[in-house]
């Protein structure tokens, strides 16, 4: 069952022409990694699935939720836009916690005001959910008194309190220190064994060989090659796909 579907996705800035007809399909409990060069389109794509960037042309369905680009009026799309963002979960590569609330009211604030849910129960939720990533005890902290590995699993929990049907990680670790990237990508990979759909634009290759059930290598805008972490990283295909992992293992 798919839960994204992307068709002939296109998307400009000026005259840098950022995605050049992206078709992706991602299935029900599929997690599928996203690597490339920076400017290769990554992020881009993420930004696109969520209608943070209107794509130029193509149409894009999470769930039941369909976008097609100049597809429908503007109210209409808007609020199709909306629905959509709700059933996805986003972590950025910045964590973007109101710095003024807790970690449990930073959590508690989607259910509340998106979803109308009363703070008893969104107050529940969030503790169950720090608790999931490992922060139980740091609920009635402000993010200035966490690290980053423990702010961007506040914002993974915070995304989760949404009940979303399929999670979207734009390198979520590389804002990190490198002794605080293992615990944020454990929390990822439970998910990942709990079954939930995963888009991750990452470099950590270690995480992409443990859970990725799919390997996507993207450049200049375009999808080069994708297949499973073993053709991709051990019998890639493409010259292209073949520098790019070089360079990273020589990085």
């Amino acid at each position: 069952m798919k839960v994204i579907n992307l068709e002939n996705i296109t998307k400009s800035f000026a005259d840098n022409h950022v995605l050049k007809g992206i078709n992706l399909a991602v299935d029900k409990s599929e997690v599928v990694v996203v690597m490339g060069p920076s400017g290769s389109g990554k992020s881009t794509l993420l930004r696109c699935i969520t209608s943070l960037e209107a794509p130029n042309d193509g149409i894009v369905t999470v769930g039941d939720y369909k976008v097609e680009a100049g597809g429908e009026n503007e109210r209409e799309r808007k609020a199709t836009i909306r629905k959509l963002r709700q059933n996805t979960g986003f972590v950025f590569q910045q964590f973007n916690l109101f710095p003024h609330k807790t970690a449990v009211e930073n959590v508690m604030e989607g259910p509340v005001v998106i979803k109308k849910m009363s703070r008893e129960k969104a107050r529940r939720l969030a503790e169950n959910l720090l608790e999931k990533v490992g922060l139980a005890d740091k609920c009635h902290h402000y993010p200035a008194q966490l690290s980053g590995g423990q702010q961007q699993r506040v914002a993974i929990a915070r995304a989760l309190s949404m009940e979303p049907m399929v999670m979207l990680y734009d390198e979520p670790t590389s804002a990190l220190d490198p002794e605080l990237v293992r615990e944020v990508l454990l929390v990822m990979k439970d998910l990942a064994k709990e079954g939930m759909t995963m888009v991750v634009v990452t470099h950590e290759m270690g995480f992409a060989r443990d859970v990725a059930d799919r390997v996507i290598f993207m450049d200049r805008g375009v999808i080069v090659e994708q297949g499973t972490t073993d053709a991709v990283f051990n019998h890639p295909k493409e010259e292209r796909t073949k520098q790019f992992l070089q360079d990273v293992k020589n990085a």
